[in-house]
């Protein structure tokens, strides 16, 4: 089974990439269902062996990490961590404002196992419009100019809209909202529409609003287009 993922915006964007890789968790595993893992995957051993060598493989991880000790295994790394700060080079651990903690890291085997793993990418969960690209036709560039009067193009997902509906639509916003009244071409990835020419100049921000099981989502286009 491959492990499953979506792109989403990056919106704490430090880096030049634009989206993040987001996991979508098949469940959660606890101790218990591990072990019933390892008893079904060996059929010699019982649970009970199974959870007694775990339970002194675990004691004797912890005995060596209050020794002062790092400890390496094939699947984790461990180590003693102290937090919090201290007001000098003479000043002493304090209870409340200094913790112990441990420190863990992947350890080679299991770095090696999730470089082989399997991913298939998925359709994001969020059920907004997300439009992605405006291509203004008349000067062919992306996501910047807007020609009033001219012709539009927005690429993205779910954006398909009732037309019928006033709620719904394109629209192009600069402290008033602009609604477009015509739309050529009104499917789920592309919307082709005649851009209102009563836009005066400035920037705009541009949303497409669709409803989703009787609410109406609105899904902003992040980049700022602006009529000159």
């Amino acid at each position: 089974m491959p492990i499953n993922f979506s792109l989403h915006q990056n919106n704490l964007n430090t880096e030049t990439t634009q989206f993040r890789a987001v996991v979508h968790s098949s469940g959660t595993m606890d101790y218990e269902q591990i072990v019933e893992r390892v008893v079904k995957q060996n059929s010699t051993v019982t649970r009970s062996d199974v959870m007694a060598a775990l339970n002194d493989f675990f004691a004797a991880i912890e005995d060596a990490l209050l020794l002062g000790y790092n400890v390496n295994t094939p699947v984790a790394n461990f180590r003693a961590s102290i937090k919090g700060g201290f007001d000098s080079e003479l000043d002493g651990f304090t209870a409340g404002r200094n913790t112990v903690e441990a420190s863990i890291s992947p350890g080679p085997r299991l770095r090696k196992t999730m470089q082989d793993a399997q991913v298939q990418k998925q359709e994001s969960s969020e059920r907004l419009p997300r439009p992605l690209y405006y291509t203004d036709l008349n000067s062919g560039e992306l996501n910047g100019p807007i020609t009033p009067g001219g012709m539009g193009q927005l690429t993205g997902h779910r954006l398909r809209f009732d037309p019928a509906d006033p709620t719904q639509g394109i629209f192009f916003i600069n402290g008033s909202v602009t609604r477009v009244s015509i739309a050529g071409k009104n499917d789920p990835s592309e919307l082709m529409f005649l851009v209102p020419a009563t836009l005066t100049p400035g920037d705009y921000a541009l949303e497409v609003r669709a409803a989703s099981n009787g609410t109406l989502q609105i899904g902003l286009l992040k980049k700022t287009l602006t009529v000159s």
